[in-house]
């Protein structure tokens, strides 16, 4: 996993990649699933503030904000996914990524950090790409699908609200991570309903289990607007009230 991209994917809540078997789901979710069906993202601009608590006391440890919008290009209609990610004190990281409207498919990737990069971009059947770690030369991916795939690395939250979300719905995502330069598994269990309150606004939720996710005994977890669909609050959560990692809406 790049370094500049640790902070940003924990506090983005990316749900860990997991064996197969592991998965405790009864549904697949891959590029034109049922589940998926006349699914679409809020075409919003979200800024989240990230913060770290120790022993009660909260620490404001970056700002990301993301935005979604639509280009009906001549070719074919996609969503253009912006994603600029600031950690206080340190490296500044912007991700844009393209999905098709029809099935929300991977067309194009690319995350830019001060220290690691990547780029790829996917056909049907076909995908090509770079990518650069810190102190390390570059790796060129060439490959061919056996299928077409979603898109990750700090992104899986503008795909998981699409989903069916209802009480003691769980599900696993494989999608495409250029890091690991292939397919991974993330997991997805609802916990239940939940009001979330920030600042002067109420927001009537489902909590969202989101695996195991960074050091041993962490686990991931994000609160979904049930309106609008729109990953309101997250947190990544440690055994023993260990520190604790929280972003939430403006």
């Amino acid at each position: 996993m790049p370094r500049t991209t640790v902070l940003a994917i924990a506090l983005f809540l990316v749900p860990i990649a997991v064996p197969r078997a592991a998965a405790q789901t009864p549904d697949t979710v891959r590029v034109g699933s049922p589940s998926l069906a006349g699914a679409r993202p809020p075409l919003t601009s979200d800024t989240v503030d990230n913060y770290v608590v120790t022993g009660g006391a909260r620490r404001l440890a970056g700002t990301t904000v993301r935005t979604i919008t639509r280009r009906d290009d001549p070719l074919e209609p996609v969503y253009e996914i912006r994603t600029a990610h600031w950690i206080a004190g340190g490296d500044t990281s912007h991700s844009t990524m393209v999905v098709r409207v029809r099935d929300l498919s991977l067309v194009f990737h690319r995350v830019k950090a001060p220290r690691d990069s990547a780029a790829v971009t996917a056909s049907r059947a076909h995908l090509t790409g770079w990518v650069v770690l810190a102190d390390q030369p570059a790796t060129l991916l060439d490959r061919t699908l056996a299928h077409p795939v979603f898109g990750v690395e700090g992104q899986v939250p503008w795909l998981f609200p699409l989903l069916p979300l209802a009480a003691g719905y769980t599900a696993v995502v494989p999608h495409f991570s250029q890091w690991d330069g292939g397919e991974q598994w993330a997991t997805i269990t609802v916990v239940g309903p939940e009001r979330v309150t920030i600042g002067a606004r109420a927001f009537e939720c489902w909590k969202v289990d989101a695996g195991p996710l960074g050091p041993p005994g962490y686990r991931a977890y994000a609160w979904v607007d049930r309106q609008s669909r729109r990953v309101v609050q997250a947190a990544l959560r440690g055994p023993g009230g260990d520190r604790e990692y929280w972003s939430s809406l403006r």
